[in-house]
């Protein structure tokens, strides 16, 4: 498998249940929505609006990293998928880069796309040791978009099961949307 830093994908984490909206109107920063499920926990919500992080989209830089594996376990009963894009659209964008979890307990500073890509510890992420703080950390820095992004700008949806690929394609096809959705177990907790 590519080192983390050698992918070309970057991850957005959702509920199933927010699917209809996002096919219809794309991924949204968070201050521009009302009545969604919400899978973050309230606190690192509060922290990200006093920072205006809640203008922002964000996306990780692989699946299964730490914020996914906290919401996962948090909600075993839910259903979610991976919307995914190309790194080369954040790029070619300019899209604001957190090289290190937003609230970590150091200076919060958005870097432009590639200052923030080379400012980030790829190495220290690669190990994906969860229990060292530093790691963890790293391994939930974050690139940002500051506008929505529709559907059109979607690379795949990931989801974890056959189950949960008819009910994602089924909202797809309605809105006649060319958008691959494809099952991979692994990238899922």
């Amino acid at each position: 498998m590519a080192s983390i830093r050698e992918q070309k994908l970057i991850y957005h984490l959702t509920s199933l249940k927010n699917i209809g909206p996002i096919l219809e109107s794309g991924l949204q920063p968070r201050s521009a929505l009302n009545g969604f499920q919400d899978i973050a926990d309230a606190e690192i919500l509060e922290g990200r609006a006093q920072h205006g992080l809640d203008h922002y989209v964000p996306f990780h830089w692989f699946s299964r990293n730490p914020f996914d594996g906290r919401v996962q376990k948090d909600r075993a009963d839910e259903d979610f998928v991976l919307i995914t894009v190309r790194r080369t659209l954040a790029e070619g964008k300019n899209w604001k880069v957190l090289p290190r979890h937003p609230l970590a307990r150091q200076e919060l500073r958005l870097y432009d796309y590639q200052e923030g890509l080379d400012l980030i510890d790829w190495g220290l992420m690669q190990t994906r040791d969860y229990s060292d703080a530093a790691c963890k950390s790293v391994c939930m820095a974050e690139c940002l978009s500051p506008v929505p992004i529709s559907p059109s700008g979607f690379f795949m949806i990931y989801v974890p099961s056959d189950q949960v690929r008819d009910v994602v394609v089924k909202e797809v096809e309605r809105r006649s949307l060319c958008l691959d959705v494809t099952v991979n177990r692994g990238m899922f907790c």
